[in-house]
């Protein structure tokens, strides 16, 4: 093969991988949860998953897999690329404006309808009532733990984002001693790893006493008391972004799919989201 065939073919092979990323779409994802998942994935093919136990899994962690099993299931047959957002905030006004393309973690329906006709809004992953939480603190935070009742929590102080609408409803309506925010998580679990905040809420956990680690902190949850947020998430699509109509049926079609032979449900279960050993705990408000 002469020189000018090779470099003809170098050219050709630059080509087809440049189309191959043009034709890619792009999914938004916080940092903390990008970095989770590629533990938690590890040498795995997220399209092939059906254990979705292991070291780093978590609700929106394992959420990242669903998208992708969703969509190919749907008949979308484009590769996904993760782009790192900052803030729940940021990804919805990139979403809003049609820079990105599908949120890679799922929403509270009533932020995403705050969007208007920018975005369509996917089935739900979580249905209405299906999202329980733990009140997590550090383990030597002895004031926090021995909380038996809704009067006992209010006397602690909490910290969330004031972007997460449900969230932040919740814990008003729960009228703790003081509520503070902030707007990304790793500063919500530093604010409580130092001491200057009581708890703050998340999903529990796979692990065997329901704690998680972040960046070194160590949160535990509240025995026995557990609070139910009110609204249902989904998946959200930008309406302005040329893909937008095509991908959000093909999500639909296939978390339709993934709805009926239970892969969602397993997903949740295996990430702890989904977990029997807190069934009989009190739910508060």
């Amino acid at each position: 093969m002469v020189l000018g065939d090779v470099l003809r073919g170098v050219m050709a092979s630059l080509v087809m991988l440049s189309c191959a990323a043009a034709e890619s779409l792009e999914v938004l994802v916080p940092p903390d949860v990008l970095a989770d998942y590629r533990t938690w994935v590890s040498a795995r093919d997220p399209l092939t998953l059906r254990d979705f136990s292991g070291p780093g899994g978590r609700r929106d962690v394992v959420e990242l897999a669903l998208v992708q099993q969703a969509l190919v299931a749907g008949g979308e047959t484009r590769s996904v690329t993760f782009s790192e957002v900052p803030t729940y905030q940021r990804s919805l006004v990139e979403l809003r404006a049609g820079h990105a393309l599908l949120l890679g973690t799922s929403a509270w329906r009533t932020d995403l309808e705050a969007l208007g006709e920018d975005v369509l809004i996917s089935r739900p992953l979580v249905a209405e009532g299906g999202f329980e939480a733990g009140l997590y603190t550090i383990p030597g935070n002895a004031r926090a733990l021995a909380a038996k009742s809704v009067a006992d929590v209010r006397q602690l102080s909490v910290v969330s984002n004031p972007d997460w609408t449900a969230d932040w409803t919740t814990l008003q309506r729960l009228a703790p001693a003081r509520l503070d925010g902030t707007p990304t998580w790793e500063a919500m679990v530093r604010m409580v790893g130092a001491g200057n905040v009581d708890v703050l809420l998340a999903p529990f956990q796979a692990t065997a006493d329901l704690s998680f680690t972040v960046d070194g902190v160590r949160l535990v949850p509240i025995p026995g008391l557990k609070i139910a947020l009110v609204g249902s998430r989904h998946l959200a699509v930008s309406a302005k972004h040329p893909h937008g109509a095509a991908v959000a049926a093909a999500l639909d079609r296939g978390l339709l799919q993934l709805t009926a032979d239970g892969t969602i449900e397993r997903a949740y279960r295996d990430a702890g989201f989904i977990n029997t050993r807190v069934a009989t705990w009190t739910r508060i408000p």
